[in-house]
């Protein structure tokens, strides 16, 4: 029993790769370690941008999976009539290696089972260069003449059964036992166990476990933030960014002119985070202090020319951002609207004023369709057609991350109303899964006519996602007006934004009948992804996205309320029904729809009058109308106990179907309960 080592080094992987290829690397190793027959108690991959490791502690194989089953010939055509070896199983023995003793008769076949003569430290000799090259990277390269093709270039491999070195090939290079330390500090390492691997690397300044790293990173961070009464305003993804950038993580604390505080604090956080790989420090409240952190990847010596580097490229940054910021307050945003017409939406739709023009309609309608105040109307066209002029700043032609926050800041000091500076910022959000969302009405209204154009104008032109390409974004936009409208419940249903739509991009790019079709279905498709995201299963979504027409946030309503009431007897019995409702109507063919009264039986008439009692009921909430739904059960179950629909008589047969197409109605108002899993 000993630990398994395996490490490839190459040239610096990008960041954004490691963090998938280090969990890949440890499922494939695992997989085929255990599908060889070895065994471990502990099993772990750790990589660093010039390297990826495979370490297995107390790896064992099994000598039961030395042994191979055999299969050879029949027993009818290996055994003569007087049971003597025919030369079909004696040239099988011959191949195999085997004497007659060894053969073994099972299910009608002669078998032998044959010790496999390779030892643990061969087979891990074949499995593990596939464990390694399997490895799907977004992108792969060839380098020197020859056809290697690899993420980047392999330098080593090492590979160590206990202190047995396991030799093999692998992209051009051979195994041995000697791993490369830190490339500027470190050197040539030689590990003689894989136990010293590790803290022979540390000694030489990399530390090969990224857990290990992102510790270093954060500890080092909050200690010098802590030093002058902050704490590091970590971006998202920053660390883990840094953590795959830096094989020896070491923190810096610079600092900058407190001059430039004067500046919007998303400038000041965009152009260190974004641009130069820094940590804002900032204080109990939030504020921003005039320091810094930045990072190299070595020792922590030299930190004089770390830092002061580090100050002049962000000094020289900042100044600019100042200067931007001076220079563009010279227009009024305003004034910046008919400036679009330089900036092209798309090639084949118009400019982003025309765009402008169109999100100022599209905000109106949708203000007018909520029956908001006539103020808050004006706010929503108002934000709606300046939410994209900041496209034409200086600031954010050099920072364009700070689109809308700079709409949002240069809009304030034009004097624009706070709801509308504010919703010009907001109506980015949310920008993912997750995402904050507007607050204001100008910023829900404006956000909804960005998106809704944009899926209107690409479904015009034919241009919707298709398998795993999306060049113009349409599900996050798709994704983003499904969060507003579910998550700040909005009577809209979908289908009259489809309408509302294709009004807006008419001129421009007209929406078919069947492009609309096409993307409402799209947009069913992605309610349904955001409902899976909510813990929603599949046919619980099916049955609240069944109904005509779809409101999203009513859909969202129903699936909990569904999902809460699984299980129940009383909603068993309504799916039961609903099913049974629609098989009939489809086994009953065409029929004319009326109900006569006179000569119902005894539970016909029960439902009938429940229904009418039903259809009277409160049911504009979808909490209302599953109850009213509940409360027929009973009678609904005793008509299918007691009732032939059926029947021989059409009149009676015609008045039962259309009893039961009025409540398979009523079941269809909410949604499609014949969906649920029962």
């Amino acid at each position: 029993m000993s630990d398994l080592l395996f490490e490839l080094g190459v040239e610096e992987i990008p960041a954004r790769f490691l963090a998938a290829a280090t969990t890949e690397l440890a499922q494939r190793g695992e997989k085929a370690l255990e599908d060889a027959g070895f065994h471990f108690s502990d099993l772990t991959a750790w990589s660093t941008p010039r390297r990826l490791t495979l370490f297995a502690k107390e790896l064992c194989f099994d000598e039961s999976r030395a042994y191979t089953h055999k299969k050879g010939p029949s027993e009818k055509v290996a055994f003569t009539a007087e049971g003597q070896p025919t030369p079909a199983l004696l040239g099988f023995l011959r191949k195999e290696g085997a004497t007659l003793q060894q053969a073994q008769r099972e299910d009608g076949y002669i078998y032998i089972n044959k010790k496999s003569e390779k030892t643990p430290a061969q087979l891990l000799a074949e499995l593990l260069p596939s464990v390694m090259t399997g490895i799907p990277f977004p992108k792969l390269m060839r380098w020197g003449e020859g056809d290697l093709l690899y993420v980047r270039p392999v330098r080593w491999a090492l590979c160590l059964y206990g202190e047995e070195l396991i030799p093999f090939s692998l992209l051009g290079v051979e195994t041995g036992v000697i791993s490369q330390g830190h490339r500027f500090f470190g050197g040539q390492v030689t590990i003689g166990h894989p136990a010293e691997y590790a803290g022979k690397l540390e000694e030489a300044f990399v530390l090969v476990d990224p857990a290990v790293r992102r510790t270093r990173l954060e500890q080092e961070s909050a200690r010098l933030a802590a030093e002058v009464g902050g704490s590091p305003y970590w971006a998202e993804g920053l660390a883990e960014e840094l953590v795959h950038l830096l094989e020896y993580p070491t923190a810096f604390r610079g600092r900058f002119d407190s001059g430039f505080l004067d500046l919007p604090p998303e400038v000041l956080t965009t152009v260190m985070r974004h641009h130069q790989k820094q940590v804002p420090i900032r204080d109990e409240e939030g504020r921003l202090l005039p320091y810094f952190l930045c990072f190299r990847d070595g020792p922590p010596f030299g930190e004089e020319i770390v830092v002061r580097g580090n100050e002049q490229a962000l000094q020289g940054r900042l100044e600019d951002a100042r200067l931007f910021f001076r220079l563009d307050q010279a227009k009024p945003l305003a004034d910046r609207v008919a400036d679009l017409s330089g900036i092209k939406f798309h090639e084949k739709l118009g400019s982003m004023a025309q765009k402008a023009k169109r999100l100022e309609f599209l905000a109106g309608r949708l203000a007018a369709r909520l029956q908001l105040p006539p103020e808050e109307q004006r706010r929503a066209k108002r934000a709606a057609l300046l939410a994209k002029a900041d496209l034409t700043t200086a600031m954010v032609g050099e920072l364009p991350e700070l689109q809308g926050i700079m709409g949002r800041e240069y809009a304030r000091l034009a004097g624009e109303e706070a709801n509308v500076f504010q919703g010009i910022a907001e109506h980015y959000q949310p920008r993912s899964l997750g995402d904050e969302l507007p607050a204001t009405w100008a910023g829900i209204l404006a956000g909804l006519a960005d998106r809704l154009d944009t899926l209107a104008a690409f479904f015009a032109l034919n241009m919707e996602p298709s398998g795993s390409a999306d060049p113009f974004a349409l599900r996050r936009a798709a994704q983003g007006l499904l969060a507003i409208l579910v998550e700040k419940e909005l009577p809209l249903s979908l289908e009259e934004l489809v309408t509302m739509g294709a009004e807006a991009v008419s001129k421009l790019a007209p929406l078919s009948a069947e492009g609309k079709s096409r993307l409402l279905s799209f947009l069913t498709g992605r309610l349904r992804f955001l409902l899976e995201e909510r813990g929603a299963s599949f046919e619980v979504i099916s049955c609240a996205i069944g109904a005509s027409p779809l409101l999203p946030a009513q859909a969202a309503t129903k699936a909990e309320l569904v999902r809460a009431q699984l299980g129940m007897e009383e909603l068993i019995a309504l799916a039961l029904s609903a099913k049974r409702i629609k098989n009939i109507g489809k086994s009953a063919g065409p029929f004319r729809r009326h109900i006569v009264e006179l000569g119902m039986e005894e539970a016909e008439a029960a439902l009938y009058s429940a229904l009418r009692w039903a259809q009277r009921e409160d049911r504009s909430t979808p909490q209302a109308s599953l109850a009213v739904l509940l409360a027929l059960t009973p009678q609904v179950s005793q008509f299918f106990d007691r009732v032939l629909v059926i029947a021989e008589e059409k009149v009676r047969r015609e008045s039962r179907l259309s009893l039961l197409a009025e409540l398979g109605d009523l079941y269809g108002a909410f949604g499609d309960f014949s969906a649920l899993p029962y």
